[in-house]
């Protein structure tokens, strides 16, 4: 994280606004569910939060804007345990393998290394969100769609099955 994001997402997890309007893009649940984020969505399926935006001015002339986005659960960790903690971790980790979820019981702490042993481990899950044919953007945005919509999202998930696992029961 660049210098200057750190800069701005100090300022902005104590902004109450901004952080107002961070969980304005989450639809909550049971503390033991998934709290779905409803924003922008990164090439991988992370929610992206805008936590600031720069004019600069060239030697041109010429003003041209600068935003500072940031993933929106590493900013969630950061407004709950503060930005120097944020930066302490080096991958902040979902165990529910879901790259929306911004409820903090799902978040993990973690490293390149084990987050790619646990890929391995669990990316042929029957019915496993690691597992879906869309991949991680397509199956994020077909569920951050039927959150917002206000949709049957277990109808967006089982969508992005596999056949061979839509086939599967499940045992306990």
């Amino acid at each position: 994280m660049s210098e200057r994001t750190v800069h701005h997402l100090r300022a902005a997890v104590l902004d109450p606004e901004l952080v107002g309007r961070y969980w304005s893009h989450i639809k909550t649940g049971r503390s033991d569910e998934c709290w779905l984020w409803t924003g922008a969505i990164s090439g991988k399926g992370h929610g992206r939060f805008q936590i600031a935006d720069e004019h600069l001015l060239h030697p041109d002339g010429i003003s041209r804007r600068r935003t500072y986005v940031v993933i929106a659960h590493r900013f969630g960790y950061a407004a709950l345990h503060g930005v120097d903690a944020l930066l302490d971790v080096p991958l902040l980790a979902h165990q529910c393998d879901n790259p929306l979820c911004q409820n903090p019981r799902c978040w993990r702490e973690s490293n390149h290394r084990a987050n790619a042993q646990d890929y391995g481990r669990r990316r042929d899950v029957v019915r496993g969100a690691l597992a879906d044919t869309r991949g991680a953007r397509g199956r994020a945005r077909a569920v951050r769609d039927a959150a917002r919509d206000g949709a049957e999202i277990s109808e967006a998930v089982l969508a992005g099955l596999r056949p061979v696992h839509s086939a599967q029961i499940d045992l306990f």
